[in-house]
């Protein structure tokens, strides 16, 4: 199993490689892009300077870092869909970036893959999250036009996620494990989050009461309730590793562009220390070891609201209870 992290600069890699990083992603908008599209435009689903390279130079020293530190690089261009007139940008950049060295785009819209395959043949290709692989069917549709790699979905559970990848034997797939998380499902949301330093819609504190309706009523006014006094950068699905691990998940997603290296440094040691207690620890060890690094990194215990797998969430914390109390 990978070790899959953000990266922004060039001097990141050095600091990820040695952490345990085994792959490192990145969006990169380029100068003729920004003057024509504007990062309002960004062809990868991050709206902010921090969350970009933004020079081919610096692109091509985070490859090379990488491959000198036994790392691969994938390039993000995985907004959710693009104008008919920004493909030959597109194209353009993309060719930098491959001829640079990157090993890979992970891509959402449709006519980039297509576009993207025909042109670059042999070229690697992951469906992002955008891509919405809720059933073993996508990755079936998505693997006949040349996409090899999938990443999860937030929402599946760890037995979902491991019936997908069962079925699709040929493919490789990711799950998200550390740092940012949504209410929201992402491949089907609109909003558009362009300022970290702004309330975004998914994060206003706002009341819902019940006019009429079923008994689920209850049930989704306490969930906003508690995403409204929860941190949704504060995420974590550490304990599901070992889950993870037997699902044959491929590799593990760490979210994060934008943030400090210090973060992501810290976020590869937490995984990389969690896969080593799930290949060779108990369930018990490996929840006290996601329990105390979530309050050591976040400043606070975790909540199923802000777990990777909340449908999970229960099952671990009470299995590891009980392999407790059998001492």
């Amino acid at each position: 199993m990978k070790i899959l992290s953000p990266i922004d600069k060039a001097d990141e890699a050095p600091l990820l490689t040695e952490a345990g990083a085994d792959e490192l992603y990145g969006g990169y908008v380029s100068r003729r892009w920004q003057k024509k599209f504007s990062l309002m435009g960004s062809p990868n689903h991050r709206y902010f300077p921090n969350a970009q390279v933004n020079t081919l130079s610096e692109l091509k020293k985070i490859i090379r870092s990488a491959h000198a530190g036994g790392a691969r690089f994938f390039l993000a261009m995985n907004a959710p869909y693009y104008t008919r007139g920004q493909y030959a940008l597109l194209f353009e950049d993309a060719e930098d970036a491959l001829s640079a060295g990157a090993d890979a785009v992970i891509a959402a819209d449709m006519g980039l893959i297509l576009r993207l395959k025909d042109k670059f043949p042999k070229l690697e290709l992951h469906l992002s999250t955008l891509g919405a692989v809720f059933n073993s069917m996508t990755p079936k549709f998505f693997e006949k036009i040349g996409v090899s790699r999938f990443v999860l979905p937030r929402e599946l559970t760890a037995h979902e996620g491991a019936e997908v990848i069962k079925n699709n034997p040929g493919c490789r797939f990711d799950a998200f494990i550390f740092i940012g998380k949504c209410p929201n499902v992402e491949s089907f949301c609109g909003f558009t989050h362009n300022n970290p330093g702004l309330v975004w819609p998914c994060e206003e504190e706002y009341e819902i009461t019940a006019s009429q309706g079923d008994s689920r009523a209850g049930s989704i006014i306490a969930a906003q309730a508690a995403w409204s006094r929860v941190n949704r950068r504060a995420a974590c699905g550490l304990c599901a590793v070992k889950r993870l691990l037997d699902a044959g998940v491929y590799s593990l997603k760490i979210v994060g562009r934008g943030g400090p290296a210090a973060m992501k440094a810290g976020a590869v040691r937490a995984v990389k220390e969690a896969l080593s207690l799930a290949r060779a620890g108990s369930e018990k060890e490996l929840t006290d070891f996601a329990r105390k690094n979530y309050r050591g990194t976040f400043g606070a215990d975790c909540s199923p609201y802000v777990c990777y797998f909340p449908g999970d969430f229960q099952t671990c914390h009470s299995e590891a209870a009980a392999e407790e109390s059998a001492f």
